[in-house]
């Protein structure tokens, strides 16, 4: 097989000339992304700060949640003793016809007085 090189049509390219362009176009193409990167870098630290702060806030209302639940097991166990001794004063009233038991049922008002005292106390706090 033969080739006429007369017939081949060959034009050369100036040297570099098209790889000038394509180095041109990779640069830009570089640069945009670099700037989509450093856009993108600057929302994630946006939403870390976001996050952070929710975090935080959500740390924060587990803490109120948790002295809550602490306050109201406590009022819930003050509120059982104090009607179980009101239970009993009321039985020891409805038994009690002596002058003995009388002064025993009168001390027991008094106690239970005191207990809804703390009890109040307690509950304001201080």
């Amino acid at each position: 097989m033969s080739v006429d090189l007369a017939e081949v049509r060959h034009t050369p390219h100036p040297p570099g000339g098209h790889r000038a362009g394509e180095a041109a176009q990779l640069r830009a193409l570089i640069a945009t992304l670099q700037a989509e990167v450093a856009q993108l870098e600057a929302r994630a630290a946006d939403h870390r700060a976001d996050f952070e702060h929710e975090r935080q806030r959500a740390d924060h209302l587990i803490a109120e949640l948790l002295q809550a639940t602490a306050e109201t097991t406590a009022a819930r166990e003050a509120t059982a003793r104090l009607e179980g001794e009101v239970a009993a004063l009321r039985a020891a009233l409805r038994t009690s016809s002596s002058n003995e038991n009388h002064g025993h049922s009168a001390r027991r008002v008094g106690h239970l007085a005191a207990s809804l005292v703390e009890a109040d106390r307690k509950a304001a706090g201080g």
